[in-house]
């Protein structure tokens, strides 16, 4: 029997043949590998599945070749014969000619159930050539963008003569000398018995008897002296109610209105109740919030409230930035991110007598995490108390998921009346709005002059106050904000982007100038936990950006939803925190009431590869396992694919075991692709650069300002003509070096916070490449990464061996006879390149190239890339993840399988591709021997010198492979 998973056939299609005819048809290879006539059956199983599946087998093969026959101008040779035997059994014969002549036969009772058969065995082997999709759709080249994979050559390799030479002296010495060093035994890992000295870890120090009897003092005084003075809000009078509930449970959740008081008061009233038991010093609260501007100024607020300066009792924590109380008795904002650091080294969070995680209604993966976390807790800290707050959260969601330990209590209703109105068509006039078009094909229309002109409209006709304006994204602020700078205004207009830095976004909170407006145009980072005290007006477009993954695609999507009415709700209840306000919901109340009641969980929108080696700090239960234990639970199939990502990625054992690049990574802050890649650079000596690289990527800012996309790209192609992350690489360490020539008022097209803090972010990323053991000093102005010059050639070899994405040039001949190309994904899907790219309008010049999960779904049947990097085809075959095979068809193509077999067709010869996959195991074996032992060598072992000089040689190797 033909077994067509392990043949892969030869078109030889239309654009190989450079000509002015309109009309040619196929000319067949002989394959060496398979005779015409050939007959293919599948399993029982498989029958079983696919009548399951499909309703009309034959119909669905039919079509396909009348489709192919007419869109190709093929004759496919199909034809479908029967015959009845002396048993009254019928014999049905489907033979094709396309894409490889094949013969499907099958025996029934009946002639139809005879036809069913055979068609199903050619519908899974059309499936398998990747002619159909799932649902029996043609992939074939038509005004659809689904392009051919498995088709023409899409590069080619011709290794040298001393390439082969260098290559093979190369696999000699690792098999004669360098593998029986390894196999020897490896090292006895050496414990680091260094604590760890991270800044992020809020460790408390140890105090004497006189300091806590002097720090209960202070705050039993400060106590009777300060809280008195603050204004009432509606939680004051649910106090003792809430000390009460949260003394007598473990778990307590609040549900308090916007504008109640819950962020800033609750932990107030926990350090009040102790402090005036003279107790202050074992109150230890520590409070989470989703975003770092929320624990900022809250934190301030709070210290304001209390009339002490931070760092006494009150302190916050967010990444890069901290103010924290030195003595006992805290008061402590953090985002959520810094917990879960700290709940790997303490799960049961003894340094804290209270924590509180605050707006649990958004729901974003950390307080997912967060929320499991300090269930299991509970269970190894009996004195811990636990706080769930927000103003819509789902109560009994939450009550049920802690059991009987946990306690509800509601606090009613805004400080101040809010007026609201939806969109109306008289509304609309009186704007100079005549469209009122709210949505389009089931997504929010976007429509930025009907938000300038609300703006305006307030400006003119309402009393003073600051405009707080939602929008989806950056590139709706920038739309808005060019509208409003038309002409001469009477605005102090100001942004609020996760993209910002925490002293940019900061600004929000200052007054406007004299006689002028303030309006903030802000994502819904300013939705929770923020208080923009001279906020009267809030201006809701109804709009956010959801990002989510699409595993088919391998890309993440960005598409402009509908908020949910939860948070409708907290962005109406941003007006009147401190006065009367009103609010202009700008779509209908029909459209509102059709809004789903809350967000949709982040964990169900998003890759799960990252949470999932994350959790496995905390338990080596099996994915599916540990995931059922969140309060909202990933779906089975999503699990199941980040597994074998992680699997294919060498993170995770067959067993969902962390692996020896599963445990480096385990801690890292990004995802475990971008981790991948880092850790190879170490071994690869391209590490500076490669740090440089991810940073950037992690970190989503821009390091540009005021450029359009055209401006960006010229200026990266003066770095690199191919690679946009080396690029960006190369500017960070040209300005790096020359900083303090930068200043504010520099007329430099880049932007000197964002590099500043790609700056800071990279000093706090080597601290977790020394606790992975990676590098020997975690201060990166001690440690040179630069001691030798970064091999900056091998950069693309990192990068694909973490990223796992490729997507490569196709030719394709036009209908008046021109050549032309495209480049597509290794699903066959159209990929284009962003204008800020420097591979924009470079289809004729690359063949492979590489990206992080950055595209964006410009419909059903394309993807557009704005950072890439162009992989030799070499490397591409050597450092690829998944199996390599080659396939002899006469024509010396060399064609690789990549992940979920999909597969890249690459020309090379027999005797190239040996040699390659020699190399290809000797540098799989090499570094998966280094990823377990790199940093556990004593510095004076010889064995381990002569290992790295075979590093360095291999390197050199490399590097002359991709040599123009």
């Amino acid at each position: 029997m033909f077994n067509v998973r392990s043949f892969i056939g030869l078109q030889n299609v239309i654009s190989r043949f450079p000509t002015t005819q309109r009309h040619l048809k196929l000319i067949y290879p002989q394959f060496s590998t398979v005779q015409p006539e050939s007959e293919y059956k599948i399993s029982e199983e498989d029958i079983t599945r696919l009548k399951r599946k499909f309703a009309s087998p034959r119909n669905i093969v039919s079509n396909f070749y009348n489709q192919v026959e007419r869109t190709q101008n093929i004759k496919t040779g199909c034809h479908f014969g029967f015959n009845k035997n002396k048993k009254n059994q019928w014999t049905c014969k489907l033979s094709v000619q396309w894409p490889n002549p094949i013969v499907f036969s099958s025996m029934a009772t009946t002639k139809a159930k005879a036809g069913e058969t055979v068609s199903l065995n050619a519908i899974q082997w059309l499936q398998d050539m990747e002619k159909l999709d799932h649902s029996g759709k043609p992939l074939i080249v038509s005004n659809k963008q689904r392009i051919d994979v498995a088709s023409s050559p899409i590069a080619s390799i011709d290794l040298s003569e001393q390439n082969v030479k260098q290559i093979s002296s190369l696999v000699q010495k690792y098999t004669q000398e360098i593998k029986p060093l390894i196999n020897k035994g490896k090292p006895v890992l050496i414990e680091d018995d260094q604590t760890n000295e991270d800044e992020l870890n809020f460790v408390l120090p140890s105090f004497s008897h006189f300091d806590y009897t002097n720090r209960n003092e202070y705050l039993y005084k400060n106590s009777t002296q300060t809280l008195n003075k603050l204004v009432q809000l509606p939680i004051d009078n649910y106090e003792l109610d809430i000390l009460n509930m949260i003394e007598n449970n473990q778990v307590t959740i609040i549900k308090g209105e916007p504008g109640c008081g819950k962020s800033t008061r609750v932990p107030n009233f926990i350090m009040k109740k102790y402090s005036q038991e003279r107790k202050g010093s074992e109150c230890n609260v520590y409070v989470t919030q989703p975003r770092r501007i929320s624990a900022l100024t809250l934190a301030n607020r709070v210290a304001i409230e209390r009339s002490e300066e931070l760092g006494n009792v009150v302190g916050f924590q967010v990444r890069l930035k901290q103010i924290l109380p030195r003595k006992p008795g805290t008061i402590v904002f953090a985002s959520s991110g810094i917990l879960l650091q700290k709940l790997q080294a303490d799960p049961g969070l003894k340094e804290f007598s209270h924590v509180i995680i605050d707006e649990a209604h958004e729901q974003d993966i950390n307080t997912e995490i967060l929320l499991m976390l300090t269930k299991n807790a509970l269970k190894l800290n009996d004195k811990l108390k636990l706080i769930i707050m927000s103003a819509t959260l789902n109560a009994e969601h939450f009550q049920n998921y802690y059991g009987h330990s946990a306690s509800t209590i509601e606090i009613p209703g805004f400080t101040h009346p809010v007026k609201t109105q939806f969109l109306s068509n008289q509304l609309a006039r009186e704007w100079g709005i005549y469209d009122t078009t709210v949505e389009e094909n089931g997504k929010p229309y976007w429509n930025p002059q009907l938000v300038a002109n609300v703006i305006k409209w307030i400006h003119n006709n309402k009393s003073p106050g600051a405009i707080l304006c939602f929008v989806s994204g950056w590139q709706d602020i920038i739309d808005v904000n060019k509208l409003l700078q038309k002409r001469p205004h009477n605005f102090d207009i100001m942004f609020a982007h996760s993209k910002l830095t925490p002293e940019q976004q900061i600004e929000i909170m200052n007054p406007a100038s004299n006689g002028r407006r303030k309006v903030v145009l802000a994502t819904n980072i300013a939705e929770t936990s923020i208080t923009i005290n001279d906020v009267v007006y809030v201006v809701d477009t109804g709009m956010q950006n959801i990002s989510s993954w699409n595993a088919e695609k391998g890309i993440k999507l960005l598409d402009r939803c509908w908020v949910s009415q939860a948070n409708a709700k907290q962005r109406r209840g941003r007006a009147g925190r401190t006065q009367p306000g009103e609010c202009y919901h700008l779509y209908t109340l029909d459209r509102f009431n059709n809004c789903s009641e809350y967000p949709t969980p982040e964990i169900q929108l998003t890759p799960l590869e990252h949470t999932i080696i994350n959790l496995k700090i905390h338990s080596q239960d099996k994915a599916r396992v540990v995931l059922s234990k969140l309060l909202n639970s990933p779906s089975v199939e999503s699990i199941d694919i980040a597994v074998s990502e992680l699997q294919l990625l060498g993170a995770l054992d067959r067993d969902e075991k962390l692996t020896a690049l599963g445990k480096r990574i385990a801690a890292f802050p990004f995802d475990p692709c971008l981790s991948k890649a880092l850790v190879n650079s170490v071994f690869l000596k391209c590490l500076d650069s490669t740090l440089t690289i991810i940073t950037y990527l992690s970190s989503n800012v821009n390091i540009f300002k005021d450029t359009t996309p055209a401006d960006s790209r010229i200026i990266k192609k003066e770095y690199s003509s191919c690679s946009d992350h080396l690029a960006v690489a190369k500017i960070f360490s040209e300005w790096n070096s020359t900083q303090y020539h930068y200043n504010d008022n520099s007329n430099s097209s880049l932007s000197r916070n964002n590099l500043i803090l790609i700056s800071k972010l990279k000093n706090l990323f080597t601290q977790h490449l020394y606790n992975s053991m990676l590098i020997e000093d975690k201060d990166m102005n001690n440690f040179n990464l630069n001691s030798e010059k970064s091999l900056d050639q091998l950069i693309p070899a990192v990068l694909v061996s973490g990223f796992g994405n490729l997507v490569f040039r196709k030719s394709f001949m036009r209908r008046n006879g021109r050549l032309d190309y495209t480049f597509i994904n290794d699903a066959g899907i159209k990929v284009i390149q962003h204008s800020e790219s420097v591979n924009y309008n470079k289809d004729k010049e690359n063949e492979l190239l590489t990206y992080f999960r950055e595209g964006r779904s410009l419909d059903n049947d394309s993807v557009m890339l704005n950072k890439s990097t162009y992989v030799p085809p070499t490397l591409a075959v050597l450092f690829f993840n998944g199996q390599a095979s080659f396939k002899h068809d006469g024509h010396n193509n060399c064609l690789i399988y990549i992940q979920n077999g999909k597969r890249v067709n690459i020309s090379c010869s027999k005797g190239d591709w040996e040699t390659l996959l020699s190399l290809r195991n000797v540098l799989r074996s090499f570094i998966d021997f280094l990823m377990e032992t790199y940093g556990h060598y004593e510095t004076n072992d010889q064995s381990f010198d002569e290992i790295l000089n075979f590093r360095d040689s291999l390197c050199s190797v490399l590097c002359k492979l991709v040599e123009k």
